[in-house]
């Protein structure tokens, strides 16, 4: 990989959801001890992303240097909330830790929200998770919720965040 290369963003293509969700089981599951159930969710939340896009209000990025997977984010419509947006599916590539990836992409996501006339966007996260956390706290978004999971494999101390736009 020529060092040279920027980092690149784009919208979803066929075939990105798949990968997502597999890099994402990488992290979660392998790198982290979560279970089955956890890759089983990542697979019903690109599903239901592919089977229900609104690209006037949705949207999945990509970052990429050259060919190489960077990272990615999603946005989609709060079921509960139609005025508000979730932010999901974060992640950096550990080749793209600490260059800026993982910012820009909350970047370019709350940019959306905003012209997709959101007024607010909610995420969720686990407590561990601190160097997600630190993006979320610079791009604006607050805990406003805190609670526990076991179904995972393990308890985790979950976080649901928010900004309001």
């Amino acid at each position: 990989m020529d060092s040279s290369q920027q980092v690149t963003y784009r919208t979803h293509r066929p075939g990105d959801l798949g990968y997502i969700v597999y890099q994402e089981s990488l992290v979660f599951c392998q790198g982290l001890g979560y279970n089955h159930k956890f890759e089983a969710l990542l697979a019903r939340i690109a599903a239901d992303f592919l089977e229900n896009f609104d690209p006037a209000k949705e949207r999945c990025w990509i970052a990429e240097k050259g060919d190489l997977f960077m990272g990615c984010v999603m946005l989609i419509q709060h079921q509960e909330r139609e005025e508000a947006a979730k932010l999901r599916f974060l992640l950096v590539s550990d080749k793209a830790r600490g260059q800026g990836v993982g910012s820009e992409l909350v970047r370019q996501c709350v940019d959306f929200a905003k012209e997709a006339g959101y007024e607010s966007v909610y995420l969720g996260t686990e407590k561990s998770l601190v160097a997600a956390r630190n993006i979320y706290k610079r791009a604006g978004f607050e805990i406003v919720e805190t609670g526990s999971n076991s179904e995972w494999g393990f308890e985790t101390e979950l976080e649901t965040w928010k900004l309001q736009l």
